[in-house]
């Protein structure tokens, strides 16, 4: 149990540090990007269907993989904090790096990929991003979207430096152009088809 976990629970009680908890996930999931990826991108992942992978589990992230499976859909999921696999899929989640999830799923390929808020959060240098797109393509079957979601508070625009051109075009998806951005928060999401 981490250091503030335990205090809040000590001065606080166990029933106070869950709504605590809950009210986070909730200012999270009502922020103007969450909301885009909750109302557009995932019901059109959905209804696009396939062997997909989220990227990067949190609380916050562990009701969107039922949304995504309304359709059939089978979902998959990553991170490289072995804590986070309580928010994973269960009996679907692997742990590891980003940079080298080619390793982590040498034996599927995926239809589509759902990488947000972990460019700039931990895969932060430029080579360590190209290398994240190179892996990330290498288990994306042509044709294959990624969802590349970033803050450009974090990290400098990795599309724009051309860092995903060898292995990914950007493209529209879910009604939405190939970029969104907000005028309210930092996030950046990029619609990209796998070459």
């Amino acid at each position: 149990m981490g250091g503030r976990t335990f205090l809040t629970n000590l001065f606080f009680g166990k029933e106070a540090a869950a709504r605590r908890a809950v009210a986070k996930t909730k200012s999270i999931r009502d922020l103007p990007d969450r909301k885009l990826l909750a109302e557009a991108y995932i019901p059109a992942f959905a209804a696009d269907g396939g062997r997909i992978l989220w990227v990067g589990c949190r609380a916050y992230t562990a009701t969107d993989y039922a949304a995504l499976e309304t359709q059939g859909a089978e979902v998959w999921t990553t991170d490289i904090d072995p804590a986070a696999a309580r928010w994973g899929r269960e009996g679907r989640h692997r742990t590891g790096d980003l940079c080298e999830i080619d390793q982590v799923f040498p034996d599927l390929t995926f239809d589509a990929v759902i990488c947000n808020g972990v460019l700039g959060f931990g895969v932060d240098e430029v080579e360590a991003q190209r290398r994240a797109f190179a892996a990330m393509a290498a288990i994306l079957r042509p044709g294959g979207r990624l969802l590349l979601g970033w803050n450009n508070d974090k990290i400098a625009d990795p599309v724009a430096a051309g860092l995903p051109d060898e292995w990914f075009v950007a493209a529209d998806h879910a009604g939405q152009p190939a970029r969104v951005r907000f005028d309210a928060v930092t996030h950046v999401y990029d619609s990209l088809i796998r070459r």
